[in-house]
């Protein structure tokens, strides 16, 4: 029974991730996450995965256009990781569903562990 209580969120959630991506053209990700790796076009790219969610069906081909296009491993692995592990559009879900405290850890947590993931990456690309 608390699926179809959950349905309202899961459908907002849906459309405000459709209304934000309709507003960030492919080219102007492409022209922050490609080219030379810098600390900024890392940033950049975990801020973009942090406040966006994207299946992973879409975000896995995008980031191998962006590594075809000259994007480095680094800036694809912070954004991936910071898609998937750090919820910033599901933050009124969280907050009602596991309350503040919990909410906040797990996305300081998650945001902590990308950028671990990331940096290794770095050394070991």
């Amino acid at each position: 029974m608390k699926g179809i209580y959950l349905a309202p969120w899961m459908i907002g959630i849906i459309v405000l991730i459709g209304v934000i991506l309709s507003f960030v053209p492919p080219q102007l990700i492409e022209q922050y996450l490609g080219g030379e790796m810098t600390i900024y076009q890392v940033g950049a790219a975990a801020l973009i995965g942090t406040i966006s969610i994207i299946p992973n069906l879409v975000a896995l081909p995008l980031a191998g256009s962006l590594i075809e296009s000259g994007a480095s491993y680094t800036t694809i692995v912070a954004f991936l990781t910071t898609l998937t592990m750090v919820g910033f559009v599901t933050l009124p879900l969280e907050l009602k569903e596991m309350g503040k405290k919990i909410t906040f850890w797990r996305n300081f947590l998650a945001f902590f562990a990308a950028v671990i993931i990331t940096i290794i990456i770095g050394i070991l690309m």
